[in-house]
């Protein structure tokens, strides 16, 4: 999927704060394998994996007037920019992605959504934590919304 060109031309600024420099190497550590989790999770959507909506999605898609066919269209289109694989405290594995994906507005218009998108070891199916455009929030991303720039406000 290629990237929709976006309106914005303000360039933005890495942050030179000592902990979001700690912060965005821990960050390019989880965009390593981005590639890889892109194919991994797409295969299972193929499969048609079971999608678990959470209350909290409902709640952010309303209070950021963000409709579910925005998120549904952003899920399906998108590639993973970040994962990370953790132990929950049972002591089994959780992957956890950030998704970006684009979802129509007009004519050739496309808003930027990011999902945040977890599964359990074991579970058959993918759960959708969380949207938001990350468009709205400046100076934390790159200009293609990939890259996190800052960690002071909006914290994932």
């Amino acid at each position: 999927m290629g990237i929709p060109m976006l309106s914005s031309s303000r360039a933005r600024a890495v942050c030179s704060d000592t902990s979001c420099v700690q912060r965005r190497q821990a960050w390019r550590e989880g965009t390593v394998s981005s590639e890889q989790q892109t194919e991994r999770v797409l295969q299972q959507l193929e499969h048609n994996v079971s999608i678990l909506w959470t209350k909290h999605l409902d709640e952010r898609e309303v209070s950021r007037k963000i409709s579910s066919l925005q998120t549904t269209e952003a899920l399906k289109n998108g590639s993973c920019i970040w994962h990370r694989r953790f132990q929950d405290t049972t002591g089994g594995w959780v992957d956890k992605w950030i998704w970006l994906g684009y979802a129509k507005t007009g004519h050739k218009t496309y808003r930027p959504l990011h999902l945040v998108l977890c599964q359990k070891q074991g579970e058959t199916w993918i759960t959708v934590l969380t949207v938001y455009d990350p468009s709205h929030s400046d100076g934390l991303w790159d200009q293609t919304f990939t890259q996190r720039m800052c960690w002071h406000t909006d914290p994932l």
